[in-house]
């Protein structure tokens, strides 16, 4: 009973001077602002992922097919910057390393040399994919790589929609 009594005083002293009241008050207020803002923060990454900063590299060279020369690379280039489903900065391949390393950008999208090649072998004797190579940091943030993987996968789908019917040509 001693133990409840002296409970129950020490309870009743936080009510009785203006300095207590305030430290309760900032022992309530502060963890929930605190979350209030991670969960404004993160409540829809993917839903805003045409502010991401992302560094586009076109090193692809092109490739002839039955006399004419295709350049896969600049038409996936092309389909990616007018997609603007991404923030894409069209660079070289050392500033977009640079800036992926530096947290500029929060992924990088090469579009290798051999990509028109790959392309166009479709409907030769030794066909091979065409792949594209991304470069992640996971050091600048953890949700800019989950990030970019989702976006990757729309990326994806474009580059499908756009090499598909030139593969579809050199096949048919």
């Amino acid at each position: 009973m001693t133990s409840l009594t002296s409970t129950g005083t020490e309870l009743r002293r936080f009510g009785r001077g203006l300095l207590p009241r305030l430290a309760i008050a900032a022992m309530i207020l502060v963890p929930l602002l605190y979350g209030a803002l991670y969960l404004w923060a993160f409540w829809d990454p993917t839903g805003r992922l045409d502010r991401l900063p992302v560094a586009l590299v076109n090193a692809d060279t092109g490739a002839q097919r039955g006399g004419t020369t295709v350049h896969a690379g600049d038409e996936v280039t092309a389909a990616l910057l007018d997609s603007k489903a991404l923030r894409w900065t069209r660079t070289d391949a050392t500033e977009a390393a640079k800036g992926v390393r530096d947290g500029r950008y929060y992924f990088a999208l090469t579009v290798p040399a051999d990509f028109s090649a790959a392309v166009v072998s479709a409907g030769g004797a030794a066909p091979h994919a065409a792949q594209l190579e991304v470069t992640y940091d996971d050091t600048n943030s953890f949700l800019a790589t989950t990030l970019g993987r989702s976006a990757m996968a729309q990326v994806s789908d474009a580059v499908r929609t756009t090499i598909g019917q030139r593969a579809a040509d050199q096949v048919l």
